[in-house]
C-alpha cells in the first residue's frame, strides 16, 4: 500500500483549514511548512524524520486556489512547467503525477459537492507551477477562488474528506493517460471516467510540446500511461503537429 503524506503551507488559509480538519480526524502524516508549497525542494524536508523511506509515497497538498474570476471551485492537478518557470519548479520539468489518485480525487470531489449541495464547480486543472523536483508523486487538491471560499467550512470539509479517503483507501486501477488541448480547467477531460489522467497540457502551452516534453509527460505520469487523449477542437494550429508526434510513441491515441 502507498504511504500518503499531506503537505500544506502555514500561510495558506485554505490549506491550514483543511489540515486542521484532518488533524481532527486523527491523521498524523501532515507536514506544515512556513513557505509556499509551489517553491519547495527536497531540502525543505528532513526526509528521514518527516517522511521516512521515499519509496511508495504519494504526497497530497491541501491548498487554496486563486483565479481572477473568483468563481467557487474545487480542483485537483499535479504540478509542472512545460516551458519557463511561472511559479516554482524548474524549466521544462514536470513532477510525478499520481494519475489514479487524481481520478479518484476528482470523482470524490464531484460526489461530495452533490452530497453537501454546495454551488462549486469541480474539475481537473492542467499541469502548472511547481514544485517539480521531488522524487515522489505529488498532487494538489484545492479550494478556490477567493478568501471567502478558503474560509468556507463546507468546502474545506469536502477537501479534507476527499484527502482522508485517499489516505485510507487504494483507488481503482484503470488505464492511465496523458492529455492535450482545451482550457486551463480541462472541462472535457474532467468528464472522462474510463481513464486516469496524469499530466495535461492545455492549448496555451502546446507550442512548447516536442518529443522530449512528451516523453517527460509519459515518464512522470504514474503508473506509466498507455493512452494519449487529444481534444480535437481544443488544439488550434498545433493539432496536426502534436498528433504526428504522438503517433511516434507507443501510446494509443484517443481523440475526443
Amino acid at each position: 500500500m502507498d504511504k500518503k503524506i499531506v503537505l500544506y503551507s502555514e500561510s495558506d488559509l485554505a490549506g491550514s483549514n483543511i489540515a486542521r480538519i484532518l488533524k481532527g480526524f486523527g491523521i498524523k502524516n501532515i507536514i506544515g511548512l512556513d513557505k509556499d508549497i509551489l517553491y519547495i525542494k527536497e531540502r525543505d524536508f528532513d526526509i528521514n524524520e518527516d517522511i521516512g523511506n521515499i519509496n511508495d509515497i504519494i504526497c497530497i497538498v491541501a491548498s487554496r486556489h486563486s483565479s481572477k474570476s473568483g468563481r467557487p471551485t474545487l480542483t485537483c492537478h499535479s504540478p509542472g512547467n512545460f516551458s519557463h518557470i511561472s511559479a516554482g519548479g524548474n524549466t521544462r520539468e514536470l513532477a510525478y503525477a499520481p494519475a489514479i489518485y487524481l481520478r479518484e480525487a476528482l470523482k470524490l470531489l464531484k460526489f461530495k459537492r452533490e452530497e453537501k449541495g454546495i454551488n462549486y464547480e469541480v474539475s481537473y486543472e492542467c499541469t502548472h507551477h511547481g514544485p517539480t523536483e521531488l522524487r515522489f508523486p505529488i498532487m494538489f487538491v484545492e479550494v478556490g477562488s477567493t478568501e471567502r471560499e478558503w474560509s468556507d467550512t463546507n468546502a474545506c470539509m469536502i477537501v479534507a474528506e476527499v484527502i482522508l479517503d485517499l489516505i485510507e483507501n487504494e483507488p481503482e486501477n484503470v488505464p492511465t493517460a496523458i492529455a492535450f488541448g482545451g482550457g486551463h480547467y480541462c472541462r472535457k477531460f474532467s468528464a472522462i471516467e474510463e481513464y486516469a489522467i496524469g499530466h495535461i497540457c492545455p492549448k496555451y502551452n502546446l507550442e512548447n510540446i516536442d518529443s522530449e516534453m512528451i516523453e517527460e509527460m509519459i515518464s512522470k505520469t504514474i503508473p506509466r500511461p498507455s493512452i494519449a487523449i487529444v481534444e480535437k477542437k481544443g488544439m488550434g494550429k498545433e493539432k496536426n503537429r502534436i498528433i504526428k508526434l504522438l503517433k511516434e510513441t507507443d501510446l494509443e491515441l484517443v481523440i475526443i
